[in-house]
């Protein structure tokens, strides 16, 4: 099974936390969630390491997206989400149906843990701010 982050396990041995919860499903889980939030609310540019790194600046603002944006912006998020979340495979990504005159954005990313059969499923939306949101 895939486990925890580097730093994450550096915070838990600083807190002494036993060697049993950090393998929990749950904590994992927890972990996934929480860095895909921190991949998708990162821009595009914002590292010197990596150009690609980083979400293009349409998906925060939530501006001019229309159904016809979906399946380039579906591709980017799998293309993004695979390359950088290392501990999920056969990533995908569905769009939930916008109400009429809304301009809320949200979707689903649906994975399995790499190496596993278990399934992840992430629920999605981009609030009005611009920030993405990411619950288990």
């Amino acid at each position: 099974m895939p486990g925890l982050r580097l730093f994450e396990r550096m915070s838990a041995v600083c807190r002494k936390e036993d060697r049993q919860s950090l393998q929990s499903g749950e904590r994992l889980l927890q972990s996934i969630c929480d860095y895909v939030s921190r991949l998708l609310n990162s821009r595009e540019g914002s590292t010197l390491l990596d150009p690609r790194f980083g979400m293009p600046d349409f998906i925060h603002s939530n501006a001019g997206f229309s159904p016809d944006d979906e399946p380039a912006l579906r591709q980017q998020l799998v293309d993004f989400i695979s390359r950088y979340e290392p501990r999920l495979q056969d990533v995908r990504v569905s769009f939930a149906p916008r109400e009429a005159g809304r301009a809320a954005l949200a979707f689903s990313i649906t994975a399995r843990l790499k190496g596993e059969n278990e399934g992840v499923h992430l629920y999605s939306n981009v609030t009005p701010e611009g920030k993405i949101r990411v619950r288990l």
